[in-house]
């Protein structure tokens, strides 16, 4: 495997090599690929060079970060009973105040027929995690709307695109999208930025866009012909990027960005960051933002600033969300914790709590019986 992985070295280097090439080469195209990139879905390029370097902005003395992260416990057909955890952590930093961070830790539990089905479906799986998702952001939203003129970003773990939802049907995939745009609005009424940050991001968009620019943005060549750059992530082609600086804006191919955020004002914008100080190894994340965000240079550059910032903390993620993260943990105490409170309220209220068979023996099996 070892010698495997340093010949697989060698080819990666080489089509990097080549990447950073066409990123150059092609960088004024962006205006002449705009139309067959949406028709290819590869990263759709706005108005600026695509080789564009965007150098590290000053930020205020003051603002607010706030993050949010979420965990579940999905439903067990073969546990004591059929139920949910939802658990959204969140944790408010304010620059410049002097003041301690505020952390926040909230639970929903969900068990009654409402909240275990909907559209005739069980809630689980994706159907869950957009919950979840929605949680988070009603976190940020209350946090955002209760800042004041005091500048604020709002940062979620991971992509703004609720792509789970592509295998939904149409109505109760708008339905949910528009819950989720309805926060977005309310977080852009109350003056705040919002932006999903993904650490070490595995997209290919940008690639599958420099070789749609090879091929002079013709559609039907790239669809038939291999793109030799297929398993080169973009965060690769950036990792030249100065400490603290961003990468040209690209909007995001995804599906349900065009037929849904677009349609609603909320088009979905990224950029690539080089989150760490001066002589330190690269490391590249992605930043989503809407369009509002995207378009207004104050705030685009607030979120980009106000994310090297809070990085910087760490040293390579923002530190809101690392705590976040932290107090949105179910720990396996915990869990064994709310099994046994749930059996014992079963017990106080009369209800048999047996665990199905499979359950049982998993459990002798694994604590060692």
């Amino acid at each position: 495997m070892g010698r495997a992985m340093a010949e697989r070295q060698e080819a990666f280097d080489d089509l990097l090599e080549l990447a950073r090439q066409w990123l150059t080469e092609f960088a004024d195209a962006g205006a002449a690929l705009q139309r067959p990139a949406r028709k290819a879905r590869a990263a759709i390029p706005t108005e600026e060079p695509l080789d564009v370097v965007h150098g590290l902005p000053p930020i205020p003395d003051r603002f607010t970060v706030a993050a949010a992260d979420g965990s579940q416990i999905q439903p067990d057909r073969h546990g004591a009973a059929l139920y949910y955890l939802i658990n959204i952590g969140s944790l408010v930093y304010r620059h410049g105040s002097g003041e301690a961070p505020e952390a926040k830790s909230e639970s929903m539990l969900g068990y009654t027929e409402d909240d275990l089905y909907e559209d005739g479906a069980p809630v689980s799986g994706n159907l869950l995690d957009i919950r979840r998702d929605l949680g988070e952001l009603e976190r940020l939203v209350e946090v955002c709307e209760s800042e004041g003129s005091v500048p604020t970003v709002a940062l979620v773990d991971g992509s703004i695109v609720l792509w789970v939802l592509r295998d939904r049907p149409a109505g109760a995939r708008s339905a949910k999208v528009g819950a989720y745009l309805e926060k977005l609005d309310r977080i852009r009424r109350s003056g705040s930025v919002v932006g999903g940050f993904v650490s070490r991001p595995g997209y290919n968009e940008v690639t599958q866009l420099l070789h749609l620019a090879n091929l002079g943005g013709d559609t039907k060549k790239a669809s038939e012909q291999q793109n030799p750059l297929e398993h080169l992530p973009d965060r690769a082609v950036f990792a030249t990027l100065p400490p603290g600086a961003r990468s040209s804006l690209f909007i995001s191919p995804k599906e349900i960005n065009q037929a849904e955020y677009t349609r609603q004002g909320h088009e979905v914008h990224f950029f690539y960051l080089n989150v760490v100080e001066e002589g330190q190894r690269p490391i590249i994340a992605r930043v989503e933002v809407p369009a509002w965000v995207a378009k207004d240079d104050d705030k685009l550059n607030l979120i980009h600033g106000a994310t090297v910032a809070q990085s910087r903390i760490t040293g390579d993620y923002p530190y809101a969300l690392a705590r976040a993260d932290e107090l949105a943990y179910i720990s396996s105490q915990e869990r064994a914790a709310l099994e046994d409170m749930v059996a014992t309220a079963l017990i106080r209220a009369g209800v048999p709590s047996t665990p199905s068979p499979k359950a049982h023996y998993k459990r002798l099996t694994r604590r060692g019986f």
